[in-house]
């Protein structure tokens, strides 16, 4: 037989409820959760659902403070985020980052075959000229400013994308790296 425990009305005044800035649901303090780096409180539930949102739709690497007048703009940091989420919502989040990396790095590009996406490396030069990339998987050579098949005496307008995509097929698109069937 379990028996209810008694709560003086005066014991309640002990352990604040804590409003929710998503959900505006009052909560005990141990059922919110606090952003590090910006010091706003959530509802451990609201902040779950809005991380792995934005996970799934892939539209944010950085995660930041999903209260809009956020004075310090923070943003949830990655063990904050691994706490919250299933393994598989965490690889795709380091998915996600790895390829905003590549994205924003002059120095490496994806190769552009629908069958390959290897990451491949270019050489190190002064001048932001378009140059010659061989992947090292799948040996496609490309240029690294349109990803066009190599054209070393004409301009990047000038040529036709290396592959031609049949209707239905799935690929890439462009920078973003979107999943797309066209």
């Amino acid at each position: 037989m379990t028996t209810a425990r008694y709560r003086p009305t005066w014991d309640l005044a002990l352990d604040p409820l804590v409003t929710c800035k998503l959900c505006l649901g009052e909560f005990p303090l141990e059922q919110m959760t606090t952003i590090t780096q910006c010091q706003c409180i959530f509802c451990t539930l609201c902040l779950k659902q809005y991380v792995e949102i934005l996970i799934k739709e892939g539209f944010e690497t950085a995660i930041s403070c999903p209260d809009s007048a956020c004075p310090k703009r923070g943003h949830l940091q990655e063990n904050e985020i691994e706490c919250m989420v299933a393994t598989e919502i965490m690889q795709r989040y380091r998915k996600l980052q790895f390829e905003k990396e590549v994205l924003l790095d002059p120095s490496r590009t994806w190769c552009p075959s629908s069958t390959c996406q290897a990451v491949c490396q270019l050489k190190e030069s002064d001048t932001p000229l378009p140059q010659l990339v061989r992947c090292s998987i799948c040996t496609l050579e490309f240029c690294s400013a349109c990803k066009a098949s190599w054209h070393p005496d004409q301009d990047c307008q000038e040529n036709v994308p290396i592959t031609s995509f049949l209707p239905g097929e799935s690929r890439y698109c462009c920078l973003l790296k979107l999943h797309c069937v066209i």
